[in-house]
């Protein structure tokens, strides 16, 4: 189809703009080839309108292809298994190849490090921190924590009852 024909087309079907039906109206009041174009598309379509019939399905149409389907047996989900074997070949490929590298890496490694034990001061006087404050506030913070422990746990013994 050339473009001139398409044009004639959206035309004679409605489907153009303003400004493309303007310039084809003044092609074919100047153009002769196009107008005859335009004369033979419009008995073109003529035709199509006059000898084209729709034709519509019966009215069990519907209903007699829903039967069809349903006695059509329903697919069955592709089942592949994969073979045990393929999977420890490559496992064992990958386990071999990295115990390989580890060999390699202790074979070629020179061990040349000291190791001293770090020193450790723990002559430490803790008496000053063990004052009746300190154990007050370690006895609040054991009181409040044991609090939210309990009711926690009558929150779930509540919430197991009700469902």
């Amino acid at each position: 189809m050339t473009k001139q024909e398409e044009q004639l087309w959206n035309y004679i079907d409605g489907f153009c703009t303003n400004t493309e039906k303007a310039e084809i109206e003044a092609k074919l009041a100047t153009d002769t080839a196009f107008r005859q174009l335009y004369i033979q598309l419009l008995e073109v379509n003529k035709q199509l309108a006059t000898h084209l019939e729709i034709d519509e399905p019966s009215m069990s149409f519907t209903r007699n292809i829903m039967e069809q389907v349903q006695h059509e047996i329903a697919p069955m989900k592709l089942k592949t298994k994969v073979d045990k074997r393929i999977i420890y070949v490559i496992g064992g490929f990958f386990s071999l190849t990295l115990l390989a590298v580890l060999v390699y890496a202790f074979a070629t490694a020179t061990p040349n490090f000291t190791f001293e034990m770090p020193s450790i001061n723990l002559e430490t006087d803790i008496q000053p921190l063990l004052t009746l404050t300190a154990l007050k506030i370690f006895l609040f913070v054991d009181a409040v924590l044991l609090l939210i422990y309990f009711d926690s746990y009558l929150r779930r013994k509540s919430k197991r009852r009700t469902s």
